[in-house]
């Protein structure tokens, strides 16, 4: 005896076999052990000594007709019917319940290949696709195949295969099951059809619009949300189909995080049920400047599940329109004894003097004049007294510290949103640094003796105006760390951009030889970098005349500083 240590089936059920005989195919001999095994069921199969093929027992063939069976059973639960190709990829069998009611019969099927049958949605690049597949002997799932049937309704089948080798390992063709899916396919048509209307009906209103299921993804956005996306910056920037909406609010990190966590917060509470509605005011940076929305979340329910309804309406104009009502300064009634409404249009575009209550306003203008700045004037000096006080309205001005007659550098920037003279407050009426005007414009002037006296009669403006020297510590000590640490395109950047904001336009002037002093480096390498930037097509310069092109570019270029100093402002 012989046993054959390569074949790895065994019999379970023969636990009583002995160890001589634990192999289920054995060689054919006469021997009395060998007889015995066989009658005893411990042996499936023998082998002719002769021929060297296999028999297999009674036994065993009644167990492989089983085990046929049930697999053919399990086949028929899990697919309409099955089909077997030969080594050309020609169907030979197709059986099943299913194969008669799929329109296709044998005279159809049987010596054809797939792509030699009259399918509606496959072309001769996705057959072309599929040849490959089986080229490669890959086994493929779920190829969806449309046709027409027997009475003219098109239908669809969904079909899987595997490829099918003997035992020595030679290609014999594929075999595989298929299911009719044309219910499925149809519903999902209607529920597309359904879909097409309601996005046309969304993509028809003005307002930015999504939907998005239990977990918080976009199912749905019109033209108007993605278009929003796209053009401004700011929270829910780049929310679209198929992205979490829930988990872009709860990373949002920045001056915007709180935002963030209030709307992943009120979203949730609508589609859990605790709230019917929700709305939340924001504000975020876009191209165009400050970007005020009102968001607001309601719910419905579909198939069971809460679906999340988000509207976004812009409101800046609205937040202007009170902004100017309070900028303005006109009282609801007219004072005794006056006879018309006092407006100075011109003072409250600073936003000190538009934090002021009106009656410390009044106080405050009454000694105040506009004057206009040029390009280039000096206005204070280190050591030089300070004579006046400055709250600009469109001016620019550089706070430079200087080294010696020929060397400065810029620590400071100030435009509509200070003022400069803060000394004065202080008790000290000698400026430490350079005040140079960089955009020529209008500012509002008072001679320093009268600020003091104002001062010491207006609590308000002693409360706002060290809130301000705060905001100028902030940028001076920032500045003096970025200068240190920063790369000069981070640098020259964020100096760009808070040049932007405080003339509130992408378009200004600024000299190559201003700019290099403002960085404390040569002209060359402020002109290196600015061609860097134009490359990049993140700003336009052209003879000192700026335009900031690539508004969000910009601000990934610049460093961290430019947030910090923009965050701390007044």
């Amino acid at each position: 005896m012989n046993p054959k240590p390569d074949i790895p089936h065994r019999n379970p059920a023969r636990s009583n076999a002995r160890s001589g005989f634990e192999n289920v195919v054995l060689r054919l001999v006469k021997g009395g052990p060998e007889r015995l095994a066989i009658e005893t069921g411990q042996i499936d199969a023998v082998i002719d000594t002769a021929s060297g093929s296999a028999i297999l027992l009674p036994e065993a063939q009644r167990a492989l007709t089983e085990h046929s069976a049930h697999f053919r059973s399990l086949v028929a639960l899990c697919s309409d019917w099955s089909w077997e190709q030969d080594d050309h990829y020609r169907f030979t069998a197709h059986v099943g319940t299913g194969a008669g009611g799929s329109g296709f019969d044998d005279a159809q099927t049987i010596g054809k290949s797939l792509w030699e049958m009259p399918f509606l949605n496959m072309n001769e690049s996705d057959w072309r696709t599929h040849r490959t597949q089986l080229e490669w002997r890959a086994i493929f799932q779920d190829l969806e195949l449309e046709y027409v049937d027997r009475a003219g309704g098109r239908c669809w089948i969904s079909i899987n295969g595997e490829p099918v080798f003997d035992g020595q390992e030679r290609f014999k063709g594929y075999r595989g099951t298929a299911r009719d899916v044309t219910s499925r396919k149809l519903a999902e048509a209607l529920v597309q059809g359904a879909n097409r209307h309601a996005r046309s009906a969304l993509d028809a209103l003005v307002h930015p619009i999504c939907v998005l299921d239990p977990a918080g993804t976009v199912l749905m956005a019109n033209k108007a949300w993605n278009a929003g996306a796209v053009a401004n910056g700011g929270l829910g920037t780049g929310v679209r189909e198929g992205a979490n909406y829930l988990a872009i609010c709860d990373n949002t990190v920045g001056n915007e995080r709180a935002d963030g966590i209030a709307i992943a917060a009120g979203i949730r509470r609508v589609i859990t049920g605790q709230s019917s509605l929700f709305n939340h005011e924001y504000a975020c940076d876009s191209p165009a400047g400050p970007l005020w929305s009102v968001l607001t979340v309601s719910a419905y329910d579909e198939d069971g599940e809460t679906r999340a309804v988000v509207s976004r309406e812009n409101i800046t104009a609205r937040k202007q329109a009170e902004q100017l009502a309070g900028l303005d300064y006109t009282p609801p009634d007219l004072e005794p004894g006056a006879k018309s409404r006092p407006v100075n249009r011109v003072s409250v575009a600073n936003s000190l003097l538009a934090a002021l209550p009106y009656v410390e306003y009044q106080r405050l203008l009454a000694g105040m004049e506009p004057v206009t700045l040029s390009y280039g004037e000096l206005l204070y000096a280190p050591g030089v007294l300070i004579r006046h006080v400055y709250f600009p309205i469109d001016c620019l001005v550089s706070l430079d510290a200087t080294v010696d007659a020929h060397r400065s550098l810029e620590v400071g920037l100030i435009g509509h949103e200070g003022m400069f003279g803060i000394p004065l407050l202080l008790g000290v009426n000698i400026s430490p640094v350079r005040a140079l005007v960089l955009g020529t414009g209008i500012a509002m002037r008072m001679d320093a003796r009268k600020f003091r006296k104002v001062l010491l009669q207006n609590m308000s403006l002693q409360r706002i105006l060290n809130v301000y020297a705060h905001t100028l510590m902030t940028q001076f000590a920032q500045t003096a760390a970025c200068n240190h640490f920063h790369e000069l395109q981070e640098r020259l950047a964020s100096r760009l951009l808070m040049t932007r904001d405080r003339v509130k336009s992408n378009e200004f002037r600024l000299k190559q030889d201003v700019l290099a002093k403002m960085l404390g480096v040569r002209r060359s390498s402020v002109s290196r970098i600015c061609g860097v930037l134009q490359k990049r097509k993140l700003i336009s310069y052209s003879r000192g005349n700026i335009e900031i092109l690539d508004w969000k570019g910009l601000k990934a270029t610049a460093c961290n500083c430019y947030r910090i100093i923009r965050d701390a402002r007044f």
